[in-house]
Parts: structure tokens; C-alpha cells; sequence
């Protein structure tokens, strides 16, 4: 596995999916079928834009893509709270949490794996 290139792809999708949410925050909770507030979706949008532009800097990535596994916890918690309440679409939201909950097993193989191989973790660091 290249970690140069997965924190590089990483690192884009998270500023991106950043920038969605605090653009338009209600947007994301209603595609998600979700009433998160506006606040909260920003919050977790300006998580993903710091997780992002840390593993865009060139620095080691393993401590910024642990912080994207805790920021799925966090999502997942989140999703699960949300869905237990009584939502309108809640299909969408379960998608949601099947699709967080998938990209939460890939961060932390990744970030287990620069945890494990220091040096590819240093040379990442680009």
C-alpha cells in the first residue's frame, strides 16, 4: 500500500467532503436524512477540512489518519443516535451509517498500518 498516495487521496476527499458540509449544512442532513443542526453538520465538516489539510501537509500521516478513524467514531455515534429517533428517511440515514461505518475499517487499517511500518509512515511524509 502506498501511503503517499492514499494520504494524498485522503486528505482531498476529506477537505471536499469538508467544505460540503459547512457550505450547506442542511442539504447534507436532509441527503443523509437527518435533522442534525446546522452547527453540528459545520462542526463535522471543519473536522474534516482539519483531518484533510493535515494529511495534505507535508508531515507524517499516521497521527492525521488516526484522527480521521476517531472522527468516524464520532460519525458513527452520531448516526447511530440520530437514527434512533423517529426520521423520515430513515433508509438514507442507514446507508449513511453502513457507508461510515465502512470507511471507518479502512482508516484504521490505514492508519494501524503507518502505526506498524514507521518507515513508510516517514516516507509519506511529503
Amino acid at each position: 500500500m502506498d501511503l503517499l498516495a492514499v494520504k494524498r487521496t485522503l486528505g482531498l476527499l476529506s477537505i471536499a467532503a469538508g467544505v460540503v458540509a459547512v457550505a450547506a449544512p442542511d442539504r447534507v442532513s436532509r441527503f443523509l436524512g437527518l435533522r442534525f443542526d446546522d452547527q453540528a453538520m459545520s462542526a463535522f465538516g471543519a473536522r474534516e477540512i482539519a483531518s484533510g489539510a493535515g494529511l495534505l501537509a507535508p508531515v507524517k500521516p499516521g497521527p492525521w489518519f488516526w484522527m480521521r478513524a476517531g472522527g468516524d467514531v464520532m460519525d458513527l455515534v452520531a448516526l447511530g443516535r440520530a437514527i434512533g429517533r423517529a426520521e423520515p428517511r430513515k433508509r438514507a440515514a442507514y446507508v449513511a451509517l453502513g457507508a461510515v461505518a465502512a470507511i471507518a475499517v479502512f482508516d484504521i487499517v490505514v492508519a494501524a498500518r503507518a502505526s506498524r511500518h514507521p518507515y513508510e509512515d516517514r516516507k509519506a511524509a511529503q
